[in-house]
């Protein structure tokens, strides 16, 4: 990573740009010649087997210690947390609880970093302001991020980390064992049958038989290459499940960065204004949101709660289904798989969501209307789903999303006691009017939060809104203090000069031709320094017109080193014959590292040789200026009094914001050499 100097700290006196050439890397002068530039920081590996290496790396560094770190996790903070609120009646719990969620918040900023480092694009949640004495001590208790991360360490992380850890080593230990069945196969006794018979057996259609060991040890073999093979896929799809949940849960812009909409309205992306220009953003700021951050960022705890609860809906309302209501396996895992299923759509999709949900209300509702001492129409299981599901809906998305949920639910409600039921129509009507309380009562609940959580994000974005705009008025302040101070100063003193060369002619009368000429040359030069003053001062005052002032572009090389030469220099030319295409931002680029090379070489190395080759090589320009051992009038080794290396950070800065390179350092003849490459494109 390419680390920028700072431009508000000048180089001493006695020095030439004082970062270039950057220590840890000195120049090289010659045709091989390679830059800071040309070796930035490790490029991700291109082939295809290089990145599943690194991947292989990274994700067994991230998978292998989250169960230990959930093992050590949990009952530390179950533990501190059962303390904390047996006690809190006595007041000792008040002061073990912030204990505890300090302790959250170390393994939750634990698993952020465990994620920074695997690559995910999270930052650690700063610390808010804890003030002093007991207050220090208690501002955990408002930290609504421990609290998140209390609630993430105790109840989702253990799970997830024990299946991704699970599923690896299973999958691990099944390739390891399947590959070298050969060795130890042979001492495993024989139980009946091997692996292979009823595989055999099962495809065959046909009964059991006894195919041997060397069968059996091919057959494992086979397997375990492709579990080893596989086992790499595998390994990074646990290492995203996990990452997506720590993404999830422990992003400090959960709540309310992310996703921000209207109370159950349309989804909008609330992105703040960015910082003022030339201020250095952090990276998840400096651009819109993907849509992986999209989705893991504001809706992050929706997703997981909904997931967690849909899990334990179908570990509970399957078996219950299938034993209470004696209805058939299958049609019990469906039920329960569609009810689980709808209360993750409706996250962010509710009227699939809703569809599926009544789906799934309606065939429990057939499937059980027969079956007495139970309770129908709506089983237990059924009205837990149908309530999760219109708190979902009410908290994240419009409200008539849940009048038309509730709506639904009565009109099924109602024609479900047309049905005749075992147990009659009085438990049925009650049975109905419960449900429907019930689910109504969830629904309200989930539109409260929702309101309560539009209003926090809008006063969060108002916040942000505000402050980008405070500091994008200091900006336009600053900008124009440095444009009034150029004006004054540097403008006038160039009006100065061109002045008095426009009229040196007049006033100073028989100047030989020559005299007039450099005159001329003085003066035309002033007026294009002024015209260019000019769209910097608009530029800096945010003038609107100052995008449409002609700026100079590759073509205007030559030009620019006739002008150079009428100040006595020496300058040799090596520029391409036919036209360049080059985008307006390179061409641009390219003419001002050769202006300002030629500046420098005229202002620290008077008198010295320059020569400027310009030439197209592949996809990139090629830029050189170099110039020879400057005469007894300058320093040794080029440097000069003159200058705080501002031109070549300057230069740097802009070639490198087009991912070129540039090289800057004396050469072994004493001269100083300047090269750049530029992409074409």
């Amino acid at each position: 990573m390419n680390h920028s100097p700072d431009l508000t700290s000048p180089a001493p006196a006695d020095t030439y740009a004082g970062d270039v050439p950057r220590p840890a890397e000195p120049p090289q002068i010659g045709p091989n010649a390679t830059s800071a530039a040309d070796s930035p920081a490790p490029r991700e590996p291109r082939s295809r087997w290089a990145r599943l290496w690194r991947n292989l790396g990274r994700d067994s560094v991230l998978i292998a210690p989250s169960l230990l770190i959930s093992l050590i996790a949990f009952p530390v903070l179950i533990t501190l947390f059962s303390i904390s609120i047996a006690t809190v009646i006595v007041w000792v719990g008040v002061i073990l609880l912030p204990l505890t969620l300090t302790v959250a918040r170390a393994f939750g900023n634990l698993s952020r970093g465990r994620a920074r480092a695997w690559g995910a694009p999270i930052t650690e949640a700063a610390p808010r302001p804890r003030g002093r004495g007991l207050r220090w001590w208690l501002a955990p208790l408002t930290d609504a991020r421990a609290w998140l991360d209390l609630l993430f360490e105790t109840v989702f992380a253990l799970p997830i980390r024990l299946f991704t850890f699970s599923v690896c080593l299973a999958w691990f230990a099944g390739s390891l064992g399947g590959i070298t069945h050969f060795f130890w196969g042979a001492f495993v006794p024989d139980g009946g049958g091997n692996t292979v018979d009823f595989v055999v057996a099962w495809v065959t259609n046909s009964p059991v038989t006894d195919l041997g060991f060397a069968a059996e040890a091919t057959f494992q073999f086979i397997v375990g290459i492709i579990l080893l093979l596989t086992f790499p896929f595998v390994l990074h799809a646990m290492a995203l499940l996990e990452i997506v949940a720590i993404r999830a849960a422990l992003s400090h812009d959960v709540e309310g960065a992310g996703a921000a909409q209207d109370p159950g309205g349309p989804r909008t992306t609330a992105v703040a204004a960015g910082p003022a220009a030339g201020s250095q953003a952090a990276p998840e700021a400096s651009s819109n949101p993907s849509r992986f951050q999209m989705v893991t960022g504001g809706e992050g705890w929706f997703w997981l709660i909904s997931v967690f609860v849909g899990v334990v809906l179908v570990a509970i309302s399957w078996p219950v289904t299938t034993v209470l209501y004696d209805v058939p396996t299958v049609f019990a895992m469906l039920i329960a798989l569609a009810q689980s299923a709808a209360l993750v759509l409706a996250v962010r999709w509710p009227i699939p969501a809703i569809g599926l949900g009544l789906l799934a209300q309606i065939v429990s509702i057939l499937l059980t209307s027969d079956i007495s001492g139970a309770v129908q129409p709506f089983t237990v299981t059924s009205l837990l789903a149908l309530v999760f599901l219109h708190l979902i809906i009410g908290l994240r998305h419009r409200w008539f999303h849940l009048v038309a949920l509730w709506s639904a639910s009565a009109v099924i409600g109602v024609l479900t006691l047309l049905l005749p039921y075992a147990d009659g129509l009085v438990g049925a009507f009650a049975n109905v009017i419960t449900t429907l309380s019930i689910a109504a009562g969830a629904g309200i609940i989930g539109v409260i939060g929702n309101f309560l959580i539009q209003g926090r994000r809008q006063l969060e974005t108002e916040r942000e809104l505000s402050a980008a705009e405070l500091a994008k008025r200091q900006e336009l302040e600053e900008r124009n203090r440095i444009a009034q101070e150029l004006h004054d100063v540097v403008a006038h003193s160039m009006s100065v000069i061109s002045v008095q060369a426009t009229t040196a002619k007049y006033r100073l009368p028989g100047l030989d031709e020559r005299s007039l000429g450099e005159f001329d040359s003085m003066a035309s030069s002033a007026r294009q320094a002024l015209t260019e003053m000019r769209g910097l001062l608009a530029i800096l005052r945010g003038g609107r017109d100052a995008d449409l002032a002609p700026q100079p572009t590759v073509d205007d090389i030559p030009a620019l080193v006739d002008v150079t030469r009428g100040s006595g220099a020496v300058v040799e030319l090596d520029f391409p014959a036919e036209p360049l295409s080059l985008s307006p931002t390179t061409s641009l680029t390219a003419f001002r590292v050769v202006q300002e090379s030629l500046s420098n070489a005229l202002r620290h190395s008077a008198g010295a040789p320059v020569a400027v080759t310009v030439t197209v090589i592949g996809s990139r320009l090629e830029i050189s200026v170099l110039n020879g051992e400057p005469d007894g009038g300058s320093d040794a080794g080029g440097h000069s009094h003159l200058g705080g290396g501002f031109g070549i950070k300057g230069m740097r800065e802009r070639v490198e914001a087009l991912n070129g390179s540039l090289q800057v350092g004396p050469t072994e003849a004493g001269g100083f050499a300047v090269r750049a490459s530029l992409p074409v494109e």
